[in-house]
């Protein structure tokens, strides 16, 4: 079954990049090998990447010999290069396979380097990016991606709620970091960003937990992600300890309530801008819209950012299969904020479903 389905999505990537021309497809990014092939291959400065012969149909991952036994035992075609030889040769007796290739076809993020060994060996070609085909079927989740992905959820779950129990004036914020840390690897899923944000810093979306420590009548924001099986689950809540300042209880309800109506909004067809719209008018007419500096959203999968996004200028329509993040958040500088995160599946079935139900009483 774990084969069919990774030879499943070559064979569609085969016959999307097809359709388009692309008569050579270069994959260097390890995110998308690993979606291609479930290979996870990391080879840092070494050249590493899946080509792809559309037109005979053939794929070999080109990897640095320490890398093979990563690969070994897969059925993947696979050639080898020592750090003496590089990869130049393997690379050319790969492509020389594929006959006479006027279009390659890259992801936008790919390195230079990888289109000038390229360029080095064909001479001249045609570039084509590749993204919109790799996004086109990684966007839409199949039943195994996301049970992984619920699975992390679930595991952020067990770190928030040990995160509600070692909240208490006293306590750095990177302790109560390593406090749920631990929780979140106990539940079997890999802690990855764990976000700790006390008084003033809960005004900063993305600080770091430090050794700041967390004082009575603090707000504290804690944002976590983890992965399962590679695949990411992503949340946030926002804490109190003692009595907040008085401005909190209304912006903390006015942010759960742009987070309830945006994902009220959410259904399959419907555009990333249109929920981001919704969520943001709440917090407008609430009063603090100038204070609302960040998109609503973001899809996770095997990345914690990745398409759809829920924001301003993401016109796509949602599909079946796809996950997302609903995260309004309101952030007074100096003072505190309030960030309220969840993560939403269209299903299979066109269904919303709402992946964690975890809330701390503030």
């Amino acid at each position: 079954m774990e084969a069919n389905r990774f030879t499943s999505r070559l064979k569609a990537f085969m016959n999307k990049v097809k359709s388009l021309g692309v008569e050579l497809a270069v994959i260097s990014t390890p995110v998308n090998i690993r979606y291609l092939t479930g290979i996870r291959i990391e080879t840092f400065e070494r050249l590493g990447v899946l080509i792809v012969c559309a037109r005979n149909e053939e794929l070999t991952l080109v990897i640095p010999k320490l890398d093979e036994g990563k690969v070994k035992g897969t059925g993947l075609r696979y050639l080898t290069y020592t750090d003496l030889e590089g990869p130049r040769d393997t690379v050319w007796r790969v492509v020389s396979g594929c006959g006479k290739v006027n279009v390659v076809g890259f992801e936008s993020n790919a390195q230079l380097k990888y289109y000038w060994l390229l360029r080095g060996i064909l001479g001249g070609f045609r570039d084509l990016a590749i993204d919109d085909v790799l996004t086109s079927l990684r966007i839409v989740k199949d039943e195994e991606e996301v049970s992984n992905i619920k699975a992390a959820v679930k595991a952020i779950e067990k770190g928030l709620r040990a995160a509600e129990d070692s909240l208490k004036a006293g306590v750095t914020e990177v302790k109560l970091a390593e406090v749920i840390r631990s929780a979140i690897a106990d539940a079997g899923a890999e802690p990855m960003d764990i976000l700790v944000q006390s008084g003033p810093n809960s005004a900063i979306p993305h600080w770091l937990p430090g050794s700041r420590r967390i004082s009575d009548n603090d707000v504290v924001v804690v944002d976590l992600t983890a992965t399962y099986n590679d695949y990411y689950g992503d949340l946030t809540r926002t804490f109190t300890v003692g009595n907040v300042d008085g401005e909190f209880a209304r912006i903390y309800n006015l942010v759960k309530r742009a987070h309830d109506e945006a994902i009220a909004a959410v259904k399959e067809g419907v555009t990333g801008s249109y929920i981001d719209s919704v969520a943001r008018s709440v917090i407008r007419e609430g009063g603090y819209g100038d204070y609302f500096i960040h998109r609503t959203g973001h899809g996770i999968g095997l990345e914690v950012h990745e398409e759809p996004y829920i924001s301003s200028d993401y016109t796509k329509a949602l599909p079946r299969g796809s996950v997302f993040t609903i995260e309004p958040g309101i952030y007074l500088q100096g003072k505190f904020g309030v960030r309220l995160e969840s993560n939403i599946l269209i299903n299979s079935n066109g269904m919303v479903e709402v992946l964690d139900s975890y809330w701390p009483v503030v």
